[in-house]
């Protein structure tokens, strides 16, 4: 009998660990394994005692992480003693970096034999690289989701691998059309979708941004219809976008606005004609449907200077990173503005092939990553590395 943790920090974190986990049980039959996890319905699904719900953990930036700091250190404190009387075989920590590296440092001093994977590490090539001596230093194994990153952390004495990105095998097929059908969208239209964050902080931020750009399109291009996805994690976002619409006095466009239930992601991302976006994962998951695209991010000023101080690259958006150029527009900060968005949108409606050229460069990105399976690849390096008793069974 082989035991498993699971920490995760937010709901992508859940889904691409549920993943991991699901192949893992092809591998190695479910009665040999014990499960348990700090993650939400995914996990839970996919057979996991849920030890903590992940949900209600997602922040971002230092003033976010502030403000519910004496929840994380209560939830590392019942989490460590939970762990000492568990004691798992392995460790396997998805994604939120400020949380898990800490737990990495601890976990070694309390249980020596337990084994730390990393899957989805922290992106140090893009700022506070600092942290990838902790990964050489306390992870057994470090799994990557992005091309570049196994020669980075290689060379910096991390024992990496690429194992592909779990976004591809999650992104769904569609068709574009039905799915423009299924939303009453016409070819007349023209299809914005708006992305405002999957964090209050960032729905605090970028919400009022978008919806202001909503209405400078929407009077100069009356055929416009724009639709909001919203995300499982943000309560009452309707009455947001409702009470803002009327503060602001924009009363004639808010029958041109919908907000999708959760779920649609996707469909919209596939859907739209361009998408305005918060810097995020949902930028690479726009990029798979070859969805042009325009990415912002504003945020707390005390956060931003840390970035400003701390970054080693000059790009945000996954799509640019991957490519090593800026392929879709980025505004950061003080450059995230209602006007920006809808001057920047009027050049790619206007000019022509500009839209072409986009989904062109974004066609590659797919290419860039490569058709792995994460989630696999992911299942294999761990039952090959801790768990080999269970080699004679093969996944596919």
């Amino acid at each position: 009998m082989k035991k498993l943790f699971f920490v995760t920090g937010e709901s992508s974190g859940d889904m691409h660990a549920a993943s991991l986990l699901n192949e893992l049980y092809k591998m190695i039959p479910p009665r040999d394994l014990i499960v348990e996890a700090i993650g939400s319905n995914y996990l839970e699904k996919a057979g996991a005692r849920i030890f903590f719900d992940c949900k209600y953990l997602g922040s971002i930036g230092l003033t976010e992480v502030l403000k519910k700091l004496s929840m994380y250190l209560n939830l590392e404190r019942e989490l460590l003693f939970e762990l000492s009387m568990f004691r798992p075989d392995v460790l396997i920590l998805v994604d939120f970096p400020g949380f898990n590296l800490r737990l990495t440092k601890k976990i070694k001093k309390l249980l020596p034999e337990t084994k730390i994977v990393y899957y989805l590490p922290p992106q140090v090539w893009a700022w506070n690289e600092g942290r990838t001596k902790t990964l050489a230093k306390y992870c057994d194994l470090v799994l990557c989701g992005l091309p570049f990153e196994e020669e980075f952390h290689r060379k910096r004495g991390v024992n990496a691998f690429y194992v592909g990105n779990p976004i591809l095998s999650e992104t769904e097929n569609l068709d574009r059309e039905k799915v423009r059908s299924e939303f009453a969208v016409t070819k007349e239209d023209m299809l914005i979708g708006l992305f405002p964050g999957s964090r209050e902080s960032e729905i605090h931020f970028m919400l009022p941004v978008l919806l202001e750009a909503c209405e400078l399109l929407y009077k100069s291009s009356p055929h416009c219809k724009f639709m909001i996805a919203q995300a499982s994690t943000i309560s009452k976002l309707e009455s947001s976008v409702q009470t803002f619409l009327q503060k602001k006095g924009f009363t004639k466009i808010q029958e041109k606005i919908k907000i999708l239930p959760p779920g649609n992601n996707h469909k919209l991302l596939c859907a739209s004609d361009l998408a305005w976006l918060t810097s995020g994962t949902v930028t690479l998951e726009a990029a798979l449907y070859e969805t042009p695209m325009i990415l912002g991010y504003r945020g707390n000023k005390i956060n931003y200077f840390l970035y400003l101080l701390l970054r080693r690259i000059e790009m945000i958006g996954l799509p640019n990173i991957i490519m090593g150029e800026k392929i879709v527009t980025e505004l950061i900060q003080d450059d995230a503005t209602a006007e920006n968005y809808y001057q920047i949108t009027k050049v790619c409606v206007q000019v022509h092939g500009h839209m072409e050229k986009i989904r062109h460069d974004l066609k590659k990105v797919r290419e860039k990553l490569t058709e792995k399976d994460a989630s696999y690849e992911a299942a294999l390096k761990i039952r090959d590395n801790f768990l080999p008793n269970y080699k004679v069974i093969t996944a596919k």
